[in-house]
């Protein structure tokens, strides 16, 4: 039976969707457009794959490949969200970047986002069409997106495929509520837009009467049994005024374990993982303008800073597969 809170996040995915086709379209986004439209048959009732290819891909005859998933709370966008990072993760980093579509709640609930990330995964992996290096795949997900490709790259079905993942501001663990999870912020007094609707969010997007346990890495992916469960390479982005940023870090940490890390201003790298903070900005930063025009430069210099690390960070896992 559909609750006031489905009505609601319907009404929203509506008018999210609508202003998304028209912001992605060609004549609006000319510069963004992807090379291909794919609806892969294991998954015919989701939206189409979007498949980017590079500008100038260098006279190489394959490439490597990133498999994109967007955010949206589990409940909206599709991949037409991730058209501008795509085309500019393509072009940079001279691969071929696919943002791939998953069911959405309420709708659908638990774990059947997480089954359609993995079967389209494999799906695009397998495509013989795509001129793709098997052994250069990266994950590479944000929000709701980062939290399904983080479980997805510790499943059987796909971890032995995958060279590394990469996953911007994602909640890593279910179990606290809003309230919990917003007390780790550095300043209260700035405004995070989910707040209270995490409460919300999760409700929606896991069942209760089968709901998972907590502990269950498909939705919180914290919870990895070792360092091996997850590819050889990590790369973990948090926001500092993000409420999910606290565990992030804790997850990163984790991943370090005692292996040695070098400090820098956007965070530390260590053997294997690197964690990436953008500092001054909220969830989902990128996406958002703001009224403030310093505001506004600071959130545009952040973005950019964050998808030239994303590039740098893919063009130098590409080349660790190289030397092995």
């Amino acid at each position: 039976m559909w609750t006031l809170a489905h009505v609601q996040w319907a009404c929203i995915r509506a008018i999210a969707h609508t202003s998304l086709y028209v912001r992605s379209s060609p004549w609006l986004s000319p510069m963004t457009q992807p090379d291909r439209i794919e609806n892969y048959p294991c998954r015919p009732n989701l939206y189409a794959c979007r498949i980017f290819t590079p500008k100038d891909p260098q006279g190489k005859k394959t490439l490597p490949l990133v498999i994109r998933a967007h955010g949206g709370g589990f409940i909206i966008n599709y991949p037409a969200a991730d058209d501008v990072l795509a085309r500019r993760l393509a072009d940079q980093a001279n691969c071929i970047v696919v943002s791939i579509d998953y069911s959405k709640a309420p709708q659908n609930k638990f774990p059947a986002a997480y089954e359609d990330v993995i079967a389209q995964s494999l799906a695009v992996i397998d495509d013989l069409e795509l001129p793709t290096d098997k052994s250069k795949v990266v994950l590479c997900g944000s929000s709701a997106g980062g939290n399904l490709l983080l479980g997805a790259a510790q499943d059987s079905r796909l971890w032995p495929k995958i060279l590394g993942v990469v996953s911007i501001y994602p909640a890593v663990e279910f179990e606290p509520n809003s309230d919990t999870k917003m007390a780790t912020r550095p300043d209260p007094s700035v405004p995070d837009f989910i707040g209270k609707s995490w409460d919300t969010i999760q409700n929606l997007y896991v069942d209760e009467a089968q709901k998972p346990s907590m502990e269950d890495v498909r939705v919180s992916p914290t919870f990895f049994a070792t360092r091996e469960s997850l590819p050889s390479e990590v790369l973990l982005i948090g926001a500092e005024h993000d409420m999910f940023c606290r565990e992030l870090e804790v997850m990163a940490d984790k991943l370090a374990g005692d292996k040695a890390k070098v400090l820098s201003k956007e965070g530390w790298r260590a053997p294997g993982v690197q964690y990436y903070k953008v500092y001054g900005q909220p969830h989902a930063f990128e996406g958002f303008p703001v009224k403030d025009t310093e505001a506004e430069k600071a959130r545009v210099a952040a973005t950019d800073a964050m998808l030239n690390s994303i590039s740098e960070w893919l063009i130098n896992t590409f080349s660790k597969a190289n030397s092995h």
